[in-house]
């Protein structure tokens, strides 16, 4: 394989059209067999969204502490305690070896009632204390679940080689993880790691700096900030249903600019309730047994994924 020096872009239009569906499909199945990662471009998602995201959440990190911790893990009644809520910064460690993370976090999920893990109602500042913050979050995340994660998610399962419908059938609705973040300016990190569900998108903003960086070919690749595009990586989930022929590609932030960085990552993985086989039937998961020691990893300082075999 040549050295990769930039992302491949693919386009999730020319994946929905018949004309075209057929070629963008064999580049994403390239995409994911030699990287696992890619820009994701005509993705149906308005940068208007996407930019009052930003700017609320930005607003909401500039909140005094006190207010910000009213509505951390703790408050939010969700199980496991981390899945939902506030964490201040240097709160969370994806690499044991690294030590905690320089990033503030507010972490969301699909609303919805019972006592199943990662159900619940996210506990979220009202407009008076935090303007557009929910609202702005909760309508992006109706458009990603609507536009963009059917028709990726089909794709993939298509590329793996599971049966019509498998994808509609195991992730109506998903399980959501929907994170937005705060790198601090000059001194923003996360450590080395692997997502641990289907796939990850990444909506950033469109910053000068390549704070994003993915192992490949044996080096740490900056990720610059494509206008009008999001940011695609596999998960350990996806590389366990392809039987590993699909890259869970390690990754980390290190945040230089002069501004802070917001990020707002959207982890997709099946629903909790689901018992998943590979394609060629070598592998066996509970989704639910297997989220949940992601999170007790994380949660106890061992890390995120792969993280422990990342050294």
């Amino acid at each position: 394989m040549t050295t990769m020096t930039t992302l491949p872009q693919i386009s999730l239009a020319k994946l929905g059209a018949d004309a075209t569906r057929r070629e963008e499909q064999q580049r994403l199945q390239a995409a994911c067999e030699e990287c696992g990662f890619f820009y994701l471009i005509e993705h149906g998602i308005p940068k208007k969204q996407i930019t009052q995201a930003i700017e609320s959440t930005r607003r909401f990190f500039a909140l005094p502490q006190s207010i910000k911790e009213r509505y951390d893990h703790a408050a939010q009644g969700v199980y496991p305690t981390i899945a939902r809520g506030y964490s201040r910064l240097n709160g969370e460690i994806l690499h044991p070896e690294a030590g905690p993370d320089a990033k503030e976090v507010f972490d969301l999920g699909i609303d919805s009632e019972g006592d199943r893990p990662f159900a619940g109602i996210t506990r979220l500042p009202d407009d008076a204390l935090a303007p557009g913050f929910a609202r702005s979050l909760l309508a992006l995340q109706a458009t990603v679940l609507s536009r963009v994660v059917p028709q990726l998610g089909t794709a993939l399962a298509e590329l793996i080689g599971m049966e019509q419908g498998w994808f509609r059938s195991h992730f109506s609705p998903p399980t959501l993880e929907q994170r937005v973040i705060r790198y601090p300016a000059r001194s923003g990190t996360c450590a080395k790691h692997t997502d641990g569900g289907f796939f990850t998108l990444l909506l950033q903003e469109e910053l000068p700096t390549r704070s994003l960086q993915v192992w490949l070919g044996g080096r740490w690749l900056p990720v610059p900030s494509l206008p009008d595009s999001l940011v695609v990586n596999l998960g350990d989930m996806l590389q366990v249903l392809s039987d590993d022929r699909f890259k869970s590609t390690p990754h980390q932030v290190a945040h230089s600019g002069l501004s802070d960085r917001i990020s707002l990552p959207f982890f997709i993985y099946p629903d909790i309730d689901a018992h998943l086989t590979s394609q060629q039937g070598r592998k066996k998961f509970s989704v639910a047994e297997m989220m949940l020691r992601n999170y007790e990893s994380v949660e106890a300082g061992n890390g995120a994924g792969r993280a422990r075999e990342l050294q």
